[in-house]
């Protein structure tokens, strides 16, 4: 052990280290006068000459001088210490050097203050750091407040949130709409402003786009400075930033109230102007088919013209109970019947009811137990749609598979069908209101509305709605159901 302290010692030479340190020493007297000074501070200097008995203060400009004189030298002999201290260090070349003066104080043995020791640091990379870290600083709030400025002049609301969820943002439409300061950027305050009806469907939106990443669109009523509630487009997206994944999410809220009611006042004309028409419609019926009793076996042309007002009067009968259907839905006024019943059998009886040809095929498979708890009738018209598209659009196609899946607590049914397919720029399009696929054979007749129906039918129910499919491969159409 004795040996190895010897050879530490013989390899450690205590004032070879003092005076290469990368940092500058000295050591000064209660008056500030230098005792001893290591060579690398006479380096920074670019000095030779020995500083020993000189002020240390002559080393400095005149308002560091004063400072030291009147803090540091105080500071240091009343605590003993002094951490960290900015000044600028002058050379014999007249630059300078930004610099820390460290320092602490060697005690006697009569327990005074024999000298200082200063531990000096060049602070030139230090401060060129923090010069540019004010400069981006003052870069980023140049860039925000601009921002700002371009989101106070949009014409809808403008709003962040981050990571959690918390919103930190919104601009001044948000301000003038809800008559409140800048400052009141609250969660609390914006969620007490949506309708009671709307609050838990948007948590619940809210949340599963923040799980998912997903992006967050809903429709929903604000209640505004005179506490009318008017609807609002909200819409947000997430964006993360680079490669430390931290999130924040940019949104908008628009004033779609005038479109809202527009609309209304539109499906209003439809739901009155279908109830008008059924009542010739019926009445011809009637009479069509008092004809199609009266006619001869020799009347061929007769029997044929009846065939065709019947057909056609068939066709104007599904497009009003669509544009009823429509009405209701929109207005919230679809009214379900529930009941238990088993979807095999409600399936078999469907698909014993479509008029199809003979040359077409339809096989139900998967689980034929599974039972719901449901509107059957509307379950049955969602079905029923989905087979006479896939005739009506796969003409060719002459198999159609029904596939049953129990998945975690619903049940998935599918409609597949061999057809030309559906191009994927169209699916997402496929359930909204009055969309019609265009076809390389023409535009098929109709409102483009079957198929909005089925997607609020199966929605008011709990359960999904959705299309896959694979250009010249098929189509599937599928919805789900709670069990």
């Amino acid at each position: 052990m004795s040996g190895t302290k010897d050879t530490l010692e013989a390899l450690i030479d205590a004032d070879e280290l003092y005076h290469s340190a990368p940092c500058g020493y000295c050591s000064l007297s209660l008056k500030g006068e230098i005792l001893k000074v290591n060579r690398t501070l006479l380096t920074w200097l670019k000095s030779d000459e020995k500083l020993v008995g000189n002020k240390f203060t002559m080393l400095l400009p005149k308002g560091g001088q004063m400072h030291f004189e009147m803090f540091f030298l105080p500071m240091v002999s009343m605590e003993g210490r002094v951490k960290e201290l900015s000044y600028e260090l002058i050379c014999n070349d007249g630059s300078s050097i930004p610099i820390l003066l460290a320092a602490n104080t060697i005690i006697g043995e009569n327990g005074k203050i024999k000298a200082i020791n200063v531990a000096i640091t060049d602070s030139s990379e230090r401060r060129l750091y923090e010069k540019e870290l004010l400069k981006a600083k003052n870069f980023a709030e140049r860039e925000q407040k601009r921002l700002e400025f371009m989101a106070d002049l949009a014409h809808e609301m403008i709003w962040t949130a981050n990571s959690t969820g918390r919103i930190n943002y919104f601009n001044a439409r948000f301000c003038e709409y809800f008559n409140c300061g800048k400052q009141e950027t609250r969660t609390s305050f914006f969620l007490a402003k949506v309708h009671p009806e709307e609050l838990r469907g948007l948590l619940g939106g809210w949340r599963k786009s923040q799980s998912s990443g997903g992006e967050f669109n809903q429709l929903i009523r604000l209640r505004n400075q005179d506490s009318n509630y008017e609807w609002h487009q909200l819409k947000a997206s997430r964006f993360v930033f680079g490669d430390d994944d931290q999130t924040s999410w940019f949104g908008s809220c628009l004033n779609v109230n005038e479109h809202i009611g527009a609309l209304k006042k539109k499906d209003e004309f439809i739901n009155i102007a279908s109830h008008e028409l059924r009542t010739p419609i019926t009445s011809l019926k009637a009479i069509l088919q008092l004809l199609q009793r009266m006619k001869t076996e020799g009347s061929e042309r007769m029997a044929g013209l009846i065939d065709k007002a019947n057909h056609n009067v068939g066709r104007v009968t599904e497009m009003i109970d669509d544009l009823l259907n429509a009405s209701q839905l929109n207005e919230g006024q679809l009214k379900l019947n529930k009941k238990s019943f088993n979807l095999s059998e409600m399936i078999g009886s469907c698909v014993h009811h479509i008029r199809i040809e003979d040359n077409y095929k339809i096989t139900t498979i998967g689980d034929a137990t599974v039972s719901v708890l449901a509107d059957e009738g509307r379950i049955e018209q969602v079905l029923s749609n989905f087979i006479t598209n896939a005739i009506k659009y796969a003409p060719e196609s002459y198999h159609i598979k029904i596939r049953i899946t129990p998945r975690s607590g619903f049940v998935q049914v599918a409609v597949t069908d061999e057809g030309p397919g559906i191009p994927a720029e169209k699916l997402p399009y496929l359930f909204d209101r009055y969309y019609q696929v265009n076809t390389s054979g023409g535009r098929y007749s109709g409102l483009g509305l079957g198929l909005f129906i089925c997607a609020e039918i199966v929605r008011q129910h709990g359960g999904d709605i959705g299309a896959e499919s694979v250009v010249g491969k098929g189509s599937t159409f599928w919805f789900t159901l709670p069990v």
